[in-house]
């Protein structure tokens, strides 16, 4: 528990999580596809269900557009300048799209217009790892994992890069980021599923205000419904007493 209430400017990232372990689904909100494309090993295409990018490829087949891993730049950019719907689900090749059912493709549409699957996410066609569906407001992430163990790495990727970028080069670093601290261990994400079934808020202090650690703050602040309050009332939750936190101390040279 924190001596005093923290203030706003005490945290320089925020990242909400729900997580449906039933149906392998993360809800986030403070995430986008920018942070996904650096956070996952990208799968080679993406089904675009609903998008923003107008260079996309069409198939035949399902009417549906398509990218390739070389247009994901192309694409982040699209999805930060145009407000739209965001709805993929990944594919290896063109050769699966083809071999679509009628009900797959059915199923497809449904997914992608009611950001829920009719019977399962995961298509044995397509054979998809991920699907990723994100509103026009992008208050919201939803991600189903075919494989849930991918949730924690994908976390503890995101923060490793956000500690990275923000830290190098400040007065508490003496060498390169990259030579000074170790990835996030994933491992510490699969200790907090449980409490991520509750909705946690996971808060990255400013190392210039922790000195000789590097933080990472959990509370457990329940399923939001209203985003958008979420975001406005960040104030208040923040001054909740913490549930765990996650440290990286410079003296020891290690996350615990």
């Amino acid at each position: 528990m924190e001596k005093r209430p923290l203030k706003t400017d005490f945290y320089i990232q925020h990242l909400y999580i729900y997580v449906s372990e039933a149906d392998r689904m993360a809800l986030f909100s403070g995430f986008g596809f920018g942070h996904f494309l650096e956070a996952v090993d990208m799968p080679e295409n993406l089904l675009l269900l609903k998008h923003p990018y107008e260079e996309a490829s069409f198939n035949m087949h399902t009417h549906l557009d398509f990218a390739t891993r070389e247009e994901y730049s192309q694409l982040k950019r699209a999805r930060s300048n145009r407000r739209s719907e965001f709805c993929w689900v990944d594919f290896r090749s063109e050769k699966q799209l083809n071999s679509l059912t009628a009900q797959e493709q059915a199923e497809l549409l449904y997914l992608g217009h009611k950001k829920e699957p009719v019977k399962s996410p995961f298509f044995t066609t397509l054979q998809n790892d991920y699907v990723y569906l994100a509103g026009e407001e992008k208050e919201w992430t939803k991600i189903y994992f075919r494989r849930m163990e991918k949730l924690g790495a994908l976390i503890a990727n995101h923060f490793t890069q956000i500690i990275r970028k923000e830290t190098n080069g400040q007065h508490f670093f003496r060498r390169r980021m990259r030579d000074l601290i170790p990835e996030l261990p994933k491992e510490q994400f699969h200790k907090l599923r449980m409490d991520m079934g509750e909705g946690v808020l996971l808060s990255l202090a400013d190392p210039e205000k922790t000195k000789n650690t590097i933080e990472l703050h959990v509370r457990t602040v329940g399923e939001i419904d209203f985003m958008d309050e979420f975001w406005e009332d960040i104030g208040e939750t923040i001054r909740k007493p913490l549930s765990g936190r996650i440290v990286y101390d410079r003296k020891q040279k290690g996350w615990k």
